[in-house]
């Protein structure tokens, strides 16, 4: 299935970002607990959020980020990019046939029903 790497950019000053930061703290852990949200964090800069979606389609993305407090205050914008990652932390790889069976396998996969986290796919956070 296709990730999507989205791009989130402040779309006026930032003044009112302490007053939303909170609420946009806790909207990430929520989206990073159910699994939705696999990497996140801003540049060295604080310009932009960098946040990394898997298991999820470009319009479901679309309305978890709708929802997102800075961007629903529309403070920020965002650009989503679908991402078909080949390769992760040593797996996968960078040749034809594996690339081409990568491709096949994740245009079965979207056939299929979306994948839904349940409690034995969520991360858990209460240390065991």
């Amino acid at each position: 299935m296709t990730w999507h790497l989205t791009l989130h950019r402040w779309t006026e000053g930032r003044e009112r970002s302490r007053e939303l930061l909170e609420a946009h703290l806790s909207w990430m852990r929520e989206q990073q607990r159910s699994g939705r949200v696999l990497i996140a964090g801003p540049t060295p800069d604080l310009e932009t959020g960098i946040v990394v979606f898997g298991h999820a389609s470009g319009e479901e993305v679309d309305r978890i980020c709708a929802t997102e407090p800075f961007i629903a205050a529309g403070l920020r914008r965002y650009e989503r990019i679908p991402w078909d990652v080949h390769h992760l932390l040593g797996v996968g790889g960078f040749d034809f046939a594996t690339v081409s069976a990568m491709a096949q396998a994740d245009a079965r996969a979207d056939a299929e029903t979306p994948f839904q986290p349940t409690d034995a796919t969520r991360p858990r956070h209460d240390g065991t």
